[in-house]
């Protein structure tokens, strides 16, 4: 039979009552963990000789041989002063170094598994469903909201390398989708709107490129926000001018910037 040395009261530790003195004839109760059933604990390695159920402490607070246990098997040990008044209960007490219950000794392993199943582990994915599930990292394709580490103090969200365009011929209100992109607009007569913060909630530092390749000027509205334009204090409604390119960028929970040639 194989034992392990307990890790309470194994070797040498001397158990104290509650004022600090030794506990002289102490009673120490060995169970099977969770259970009132008396387990058989060992003096030795050699797992031969048990003790006395309860192991009773010298004068000293301690006991006279080791603690071994057995092998795979948890204990429960309830400490008593020598009138049987209660000082602690320890439950679920595996030996020193005992792997059998909740692991593969190294030892048992011989050879080397060529796969999962042969170190007992079940593979719980298949190549199949990998290859259907995951992208293979050569040529990834992200699904949800991809983000790029940042030395600010949250990471953004992956962006394009071109301005991908939204070409519209009336009348238009940003949308959230627009962000990172152009927006061309090529109607007669027409008005970009950039909506309220509480109606679309762009994020600080949205920046939107805005085309007027119509015949007429455009004009870039806002709602209750405010958006200034560059290297000035005017504020308001601008007007973009035929064949004429500005960015707008939101500084603020309601407040953005605009510029460009051919923006008055």
């Amino acid at each position: 039979m194989t034992v392990f040395l307990s890790p309470l009261a194994g070797a040498g530790q001397q158990f104290l009552d509650n004022s600090g003195n030794p506990l002289t004839g102490g009673l120490l109760y060995t169970y099977a963990a969770g259970t009132t059933t008396p387990e058989t604990t060992y003096t030795t390695i050699n797992g031969t000789t048990p003790h006395t159920n309860p192991i009773v402490l010298d004068a000293a607070g301690r006991l006279e041989s080791e603690v071994w246990l057995t092998g795979a098997v948890a204990y429960k040990m309830i400490l008593r002063d020598s009138a049987g008044g209660l000082l602690g209960t320890f439950d679920d007490i595996y030996g020193i170094n005992d792997v059998s219950a909740t692991g593969v000794p190294w030892a048992d392993v011989t050879g080397t598994p060529t796969t999962l199943a042969g170190y007992g582990i079940n593979d719980a994915i298949t190549a199949a469903t990998a290859a259907a599930t995951y992208a293979p990292i050569a040529s990834p394709t992200f699904t949800g909201t991809v983000t790029v580490p940042d030395s600010a103090a949250a990471p953004f969200t992956a962006g394009y390398l071109d301005v991908p365009q939204n070409l519209k011929t009336a009348n238009y209100q940003l949308v959230l989708a627009d962000r990172g992109k152009s927006v061309v607009m090529n109607g007669t007569t027409l008005t970009l709107t950039i909506p309220a913060n509480g109606t679309v909630a762009f994020p600080i530092g949205t920046a939107i490129v805005v085309l007027n390749i119509n015949a007429s000027s455009l004009s870039v509205a806002i709602t209750t926000a405010t958006m200034t334009l560059v290297n000035s204090t005017t504020t308001g409604t601008r007007t973009l001018a035929r064949n004429a390119m500005a960015t707008i960028i939101k500084v603020g929970a309601t407040s953005w910037i605009i510029a460009g040639l051919g923006v008055t």
